[in-house]
């Protein structure tokens, strides 16, 4: 089903559309503009960046994977991931010191990130970053937890 018809001639369309969801951003962008007490923002497209730590064999061992946010001076971490047998030796550590370096090179002043309470919330917290939300039951007996990070 790609329509549903509603009452009062509306039509509710499904279908995914690049040009529509473009459309539907920049109309969102000129009301935040009249309404915000924020300067007009200029949409930004999400530059994306990914860090892969190899091992000597050339095999995957971890990363991270982000991107630049469209609000500007946000950096987003969607993905950070290491090796099982690699943990707690640092590795994490310095991949959040090289995507905040990036992040800075980028003309980026904030970090955020999204982790669920059996992943690393303390790890975060470790590294300076800031609870500023949680998602309880997303899913179904776990948490979210929402951090940001000021960078210097």
């Amino acid at each position: 089903m790609t329509r549903e018809e509603y009452p009062d001639h509306y039509v509710f369309d499904y279908t995914i559309s690049l040009q529509r969801e473009k459309y539907l951003t920049n109309q969102l962008i000129a009301f935040n503009q009249t309404h915000s007490t924020a300067l007009p923002i200029e949409q930004i497209e999400p530059l994306p960046l990914q860090i892969t730590i190899l091992d000597s064999a050339g095999k995957v061992a971890g990363g991270l994977v982000g991107r630049t946010h469209s609000i500007p001076g946000w950096f987003e971490i969607s993905i950070i991931w290491i090796d099982d047998s690699l943990r707690q030796h640092g590795l994490g550590r310095r991949l959040m010191m090289e995507a905040e370096r990036a992040a800075r090179q980028r003309g980026c002043d904030y970090v955020r990130v999204a982790t669920s309470d059996f992943q690393a919330p303390g790890f975060y917290q470790r590294l300076g970053y800031t609870l500023y939300g949680t998602l309880e039951n997303c899913p179904p007996g776990e948490t979210v937890f929402y951090l940001w990070k000021k960078l210097e």
